[in-house]
């Protein structure tokens, strides 16, 4: 496969680290001062003390450290495209802005509590969607979906007067819906892991915009075909996923590379900041994912995990 191989694979899985670390939080920039944070509306007095601890963020009676919004079914209609407007909105987020160039890096602090979308499926939907340089924490204090706490990314940044193209917005749910889709879809199938096909579908795109730097053209279906069978061989999904599935997949595909993600240096931009941060810590633990193999690669996470929990202690 085409440059983006290795790195996008080694992107996916470092980001998995962070499914249930708080961040160190550095290096954030003064263009949104405080931290802000976007509630699920529905969250009772006693829910909303928890979130703030599980951010830990100063109570509110001593005085509030960060900006905060609400986030209803009214607005998961108006940014996500769909939902209920009486939906009831639990999932919260912390939002930090930092300084650009430097990309986008989620963790859920509550990883039994958001059941349907993991944290690399929001880093990718918000690149998707065109949200850049963020530092983003999601919890909720209950069992939920975890789609009011995107909705929330998204109002966050709006209130803060940047405005994420429409188009984009809605391709990068259809992307969020599709990778947890699948994964729900073939969840119990022990040959079956779900992190490949997060992996899958981004590096499609990142095919994709390979192939219009090249080409100066948008993929015909036949590439885009193509494109779509050689990473899910590579990958070993091919006989895995259902025809349906693949064929969401091919449809995702062409929606995608019709939206100006597909010109954007920013959206590469920040797919490359994430494999700068990747790249430096596979330099500092010589390791060469190149030569090793499944087995290897599971020894060599835990010698990650290892290494941030020293780090961070």
């Amino acid at each position: 496969m085409k440059k983006f191989r290795n790195i996008i694979t080694t992107i996916l899985s470092f980001s998995m680290l962070f499914t249930s670390t708080a961040f160190v939080f550095a290096e954030v920039d003064e263009l949104w001062g405080v931290p802000f944070l976007a509630y699920g509306a529905s969250l009772s007095e006693a829910e909303l003390a928890e979130i703030h601890d599980i951010f830990g963020l100063t109570d509110l009676e001593e005085g509030r450290d960060f900006d905060a919004i609400y986030v209803d079914g009214n607005d998961m209609v108006y940014f996500l495209g769909q939902g209920n407007p009486n939906a009831n909105m639990l999932s919260s987020v912390l939002i930090r802005h930092r300084g650009a160039g430097t990309g986008v890096e989620v963790s859920i602090l509550t990883p039994d509590y958001i059941t349907r979308v993991t944290a690399t499926q929001y880093a990718t939907a918000m690149i998707t969607a065109g949200v850049t340089d963020a530092l983003v924490e999601v919890a909720a204090p209950s069992p939920v979906t975890g789609e009011a706490a995107l909705t929330g990314i998204y109002k966050a940044f709006s209130e803060r007067g940047v405005e994420l193209d429409e188009d984009r917005m809605a391709v990068a749910q259809e992307q969020l819906q599709l990778m947890a889709s699948i994964a729900n879809e073939l969840e119990g199938n022990e040959n079956f892991d779900p992190a490949l096909v997060d992996q899958a579908v981004i590096e499609i795109q990142s095919e994709l915009v390979e192939h219009y730097d090249d080409t100066g053209t948008l993929a015909t279906p036949e590439e885009i075909q193509a494109i779509v069978e050689e990473v899910l061989a590579y990958h070993n999904l091919e006989d895995l996923l259902t025809p349906d599935q693949i064929q969401r997949i091919r449809g995702f595909a062409a929606n995608f590379q019709l939206t100006d993600a597909i010109t954007s240096a920013e959206f590469r931009d920040q797919l490359d900041q994430m494999a700068d941060r990747v790249g430096s810590l596979i330099r500092d633990l010589n390791i060469n994912l190149d030569n090793i193999d499944r087995g290897a690669i599971a020894t060599w996470w835990d010698s990650v995990v290892d290494w941030f929990r020293n780090l961070f202690n």
